[in-house]
């Protein structure tokens, strides 16, 4: 297995060959095994998503991200293809898709051991009268209006005179229609919320569908930013399982769905749980002709992770580098 590997500020947070998400997830087994409390039906849908994450991988990125050679824990030399962390990238797209999901899962599961209560929310786009082009351009701003409002009633003094803490991820996606929609993990919910159990009516008098937390605050702040009326808490009963469903829809489409440039399609609170790596002072970037040559006194033999990244160092004439599987 490759380490994790960090270079600099184009390819934060890279990875060779999937290291990262593999150390969480093995593809040999099932989540079953490595996330407690989640449905089988769920399970069942994420582990296809991910199969079929890899399944749709192409062989090397397609915005040219440059070979990194690095000492592996073993003490092997390798040369693998970086990540351009681009989710329109059919390969780096996929890669990224997988990162995302490890680090909102493993952060939740993270959050709930350290005994923190969390919570699901759901936003919506106003209906048929705003048009698709309107909700592009404006929801990230709806979008931050809404989590500042929500952070800054979060960190007011309680009753106790100690904030609550405010953590949270979320993922956005694309409605049928082609609306953007949102769906938030956090730690946070509106002090007004009344708990309504499914099939009770709530003060809005609509019949809940499950379990909700209704909060006049919530529904009128939501509508104030630009959002629709259709929005939801509910409270979280499995950490890994509402992680799970709400980082699924990572894989859903994620390299055919187009959206606007700098859209942040995966956002998350400063203090959400970062995922753990290690940073090795091995690793060069090959980029230059002459990084290339370089391999041949860096060490006597290195293998590489792809038939790719094999035929780019012979481009370069370098001899030393060994075609994958050869180990």
């Amino acid at each position: 297995m490759s380490d994790f590997i960090v270079i600099g500020d184009a390819y934060d947070e890279a990875q060779t060959e999937d290291a990262l998400f593999n150390q969480f997830f093995s593809t040999s087994q099932t989540l079953s095994a490595s996330l407690p409390k989640v449905s089988p039906s769920l399970q069942a849908e994420i582990d296809f998503q991910i199969e079929q994450s890899y399944a749709v991988q192409v062989a090397h990125c397609e915005h040219h991200a440059p070979a990194i050679f690095y000492i592996d824990g073993a003490g092997k030399a390798r040369v693998v293809e970086g990540c351009c962390n681009s989710w329109e990238c059919r390969r780096c797209g996929q890669i990224r898709a997988r990162h995302e999901y490890t680090r909102i899962v493993s952060g939740a599961s993270d959050l709930e051991n350290d005994g923190h209560e969390l919570f699901f929310m759901t936003l919506t786009c106003l209906g048929k009268e705003l048009s698709l082009e309107a909700a592009e351009r404006d929801y990230n701003l709806w979008s931050n209006r809404l989590l500042t409002a929500m952070r800054a009633k979060c960190v007011r003094k309680t009753k106790k005179h100690e904030p609550e803490f405010w953590c949270y991820a979320g993922v956005t996606e694309r409605q049928k229609r082609g609306h953007p929609h949102s769906h938030i993990l956090t730690t946070y919910a509106p002090n007004d919320g009344v708990f309504v159990k499914k099939g009770e009516r709530d003060p809005f008098g609509r019949k809940a569908k499950h379990d909700n937390i209704y909060s006049e605050w919530f529904r009128k702040e939501v509508v104030k930013v630009g959002f629709g009326q259709e929005c939801e808490i509910s409270p979280v009963r499995s950490a890994a399982g509402a992680a799970s469903y709400v980082s699924k829809y990572l894989f859903k489409d994620a390299v055919s769905e187009r959206w606007p440039k700098g859209w942040r399609r995966v956002r998350y609170s400063q203090n959400y749980p970062k995922l753990s790596h290690t940073k090795n002072d091995t690793a060069i970037p090959l980029i230059k002709h002459a990084d290339w040559l370089k391999l041949e006194y860096l060490a006597p033999l290195v293998w590489s992770d792809s038939q790719y990244t094999y035929e780019r160092a012979l481009a370069h004439g370098v001899t030393n580098v060994l075609p994958p599987r050869r180990e």
